[in-house]
């Protein structure tokens, strides 16, 4: 198999897999609404964040912030890697509850490869902690992910924020340009330009993106992928087949399996 997925813990605030991927495993460009986090314990990735191709030895971090666009492939050997999907609202309730930040929005960090012992270390733990400590592993993960520097935002961001909203209002259907652009107030050229800048993706090639996010939390939850495909609009069930398994590595119905059975 190019790709095998051992489900650590799942929950609506994370998802906690041991990763093996081989040479012939690859992500194509795609996003998370969530934080992902990944501590390559073997071999090498090579990720694409940002218009820049960056390689991931062993021992290091990687860290993409909410709906980063990324993408990766897997040395020939094969890599062996721990990943954490965590989300936004977890982020946000231990900031509030603490007082760590002035605001309890999610932050927006550094991203990228990070040589972080003590952070690696962190997510090696939650993911050999037994169900009893694992909300304290949690925390010791988020102690160390709330020490990197937050981002600051980029060109029209209010305009690309409006869009977006947009985007994640219609899930079911497939937005036009014209809609976008004059969500985000800009004409269809400055648009795409901006957002392809802002995010790596054009605007209709994210929105699909946006789509796969939430067909991914349905699963997570228990619907039937058939039931997923017709409410979030798909044309077919090969089609969304194909979209899932392109940004996911897996099929709907194998990913659907193996929460089911983790649960």
């Amino acid at each position: 198999m190019p790709l095998t997925c051992e489900p650590l813990h799942a929950s609506p605030q994370l998802d906690l897999s041991w990763v093996r991927a081989n040479g012939s495993a690859r992500f194509a460009r795609h996003t998370h609404d969530e934080y992902v986090l990944g501590a390559n314990l073997s071999g090498h990735e090579q990720i694409w964040l940002d218009g820049h191709e960056l390689e991931v030895p062993p021992g290091q971090v990687t860290l993409y912030n909410p709906l980063a666009v990324q993408a990766s492939e897997f040395a020939e050997g094969g890599v062996e890697y721990i990943s954490l999907h965590l989300s936004t609202d977890a982020m946000s309730q231990v900031i509030g509850d603490n007082n760590l930040r002035s605001t309890t929005q999610p932050p927006s960090f550094e991203q990228g490869i990070l040589h972080h012992p003590a952070l690696f270390s962190a997510l090696l733990e939650l993911a050999q902690a037994p169900d009893d400590q694992r909300e304290q592993a949690l925390l010791l993960v988020l102690a160390q992910l709330l020490e990197q520097p937050s981002k600051s935002p980029g060109e029209h961001s209010v305009a690309i924020a409006n869009s977006l909203a947009l985007m994640r209002a219609h899930l079911d259907l497939r937005l036009e340009l014209d809609q976008l652009a004059q969500a985000a107030g800009l004409s269809k050229y400055h648009f795409v330009r901006c957002f392809k800048k802002a995010t790596g993706l054009a605007p209709l090639q994210y929105h699909m993106q946006l789509r796969l996010i939430e067909a991914r939390r349905r699963l997570r939850i228990g619907l039937h992928p058939r039931d997923v495909a017709l409410d979030l609009g798909f044309y077919d069930q090969s089609h969304f087949i194909t979209a899932y398994r392109r940004v996911h590595g897996v099929t709907p119905q194998c990913y659907a399996a193996t929460r089911m059975n983790s649960r």
